[in-house]
């Protein structure tokens, strides 16, 4: 391919089924930094991170040929989602997600602190859900998944994954509401997720 970053994911997807190299490498370079912050959140220690990342590219490329035509990026997400979960199981444990944003550029100290108070707020209180919760928050508000997608992905019914995110959202709120992180009622959300 001469120049892939001006193709579309799913001519990238069909040219690293033909064996283009250069697609390849692309495809890792667009879907890197999003398989890698869903290994973060379903994850806590780096290493199973790291190896998460590394096996979920390993199998991409292993079942590229078993790829339909979907989006990609819901086809790539998914086989991470299945990674993590295998870890998590081999680890023996579901434990929280480590929150590892990018830095946020703020003029002020103060403000840059309160944003690491809540981040640390953050990640203990998704320690605390259901790992069900958790899942489905990750996947879509992380991974960036539709409704539908997280379902399919899940194996679960659409009902059910929107019931999961309002009882998640709530129980997140809940727990960062008694920490001292937020204060008041939880705001609503807006209606296509629901």
């Amino acid at each position: 391919m001469d120049s892939p970053d001006r193709h579309s994911d799913e001519q990238l997807m069909r040219a690293s089924q033909s064996g283009d190299l250069a697609a390849r490498d692309e495809l890792v370079d667009r879907f890197l930094p999003v398989i890698h912050r869903l290994c973060r959140f379903l994850l806590r220690e780096p290493a199973a991170v790291d190896d998460a990342v590394q096996e979920s590219f390993l199998r991409i490329f292993k079942y590229l040929e078993r790829w339909d035509g979907r989006p990609p990026k819901p086809w790539m997400l998914t086989i991470a989602y299945n990674r993590c979960v295998t870890i998590r199981q081999n680890m023996g444990r579901h434990r929280a997600q480590t929150i590892l944003d990018e830095p946020i550029q703020v003029e002020n100290q103060h403000e840059l602190l309160l944003e690491a108070e809540l981040s640390q707020g953050v990640n203990g209180a998704l320690g605390t859900l259901r790992p069900q919760f958790r899942d489905v928050l990750v996947l879509h508000h992380v991974g960036g998944l539709a409704v539908e997608d997280v379902a399919r992905q899940m194996r679960i019914p659409v009902g059910t994954v929107k019931t999961w995110l309002s009882r998640g959202r709530q129980a997140l709120w809940d727990q960062l509401k008694t920490a001292g992180h937020v204060e008041g009622e939880m705001p609503r959300r807006p209606r296509e997720d629901r």
